[in-house]
């Protein structure tokens, strides 16, 4: 079961790589939800103050001249510490958030965030140890196969921008905190949660003719195919 604190806040950092120390934040969306209702936001592109590599554009849309004239971290740390305050965090992969934020925060003399939190990439390999890979999901356990695997795709286009994620990031934990607590009307066949039925792998997800299929990932060492 998923304790609910007195606040959660939701994130999501993009970012010009994947060093914590050495790259930098270029994006950051933060929702705020208490117990008592309130629901507070905070966006805002970061200007790195270097050249966004190539890749990074591709994944996230943006271009250095998008970042032209946003703030740079010194001008921003502070309010982001501030707005985050004490709430208890929540992302997908936290770790990978929290190393970029702390090093932030580090680098402008402020008060660190801690390791806790709630992570949903925990959470998910948890309850679907081997959770099949849905069409364009990317993924066993990727936030973006999570919204597949919720039925979540026609309203989250996860586009790969902070904002985008954090939304959807919000319903995949509300969904997560459902099929902990029995609560959830979703019934799955154990295919789909805990992998092949031979080896374990995880397996992928197709539709043919109005029928849902999985196949092995392990193919074709593993030539296992179930209709469910």
């Amino acid at each position: 079961m998923i304790t609910i604190p007195e606040r959660l806040v939701f994130f999501d950092v993009e970012t010009t790589g994947l060093d914590g120390n050495r790259d930098r934040i270029i994006e950051i969306f933060v929702l705020s939800l208490s117990k008592s209702g309130e629901v507070e936001e905070y966006e805002t592109l970061i200007n790195p103050e270097r050249p966004l590599p190539e890749k990074i554009t591709e994944i996230t849309g943006l271009k250095d001249s998008d970042l032209l004239d946003a703030p740079t971290e010194r001008e921003v740390a502070v309010e982001i510490r501030e707005f985050v305050g004490f709430g208890t965090p929540v992302a997908h992969n936290l770790p990978f958030d929290l190393r970029f934020l702390n090093a932030m925060f580090r680098r402008n003399n402020l008060l660190e965030m801690g390791g806790g939190g709630i992570d949903t990439l925990d959470i998910s390999r948890s309850l679907f140890p081997k959770l099949c890979i849905y069409p364009e999901g990317g993924g066993s356990h990727r936030l973006s196969n999570l919204m597949y695997h919720f039925g979540l795709q026609d309203s989250y286009a996860n586009a790969h921008r902070a904002r985008d994620d954090v939304m959807l990031l919000v319903e995949v934990f509300r969904h997560l905190q459902e099929y902990s607590t029995g609560q959830s009307q979703i019934e799955y066949p154990k295919a789909v949660t805990h992998g092949c039925p031979t080896c374990g792998s995880p397996m992928y997800l197709t539709y043919s003719d109005s029928q849902t299929i999985l196949t092995c990932k392990r193919q074709p060492s593993c030539a296992v195919k179930l209709v469910v």
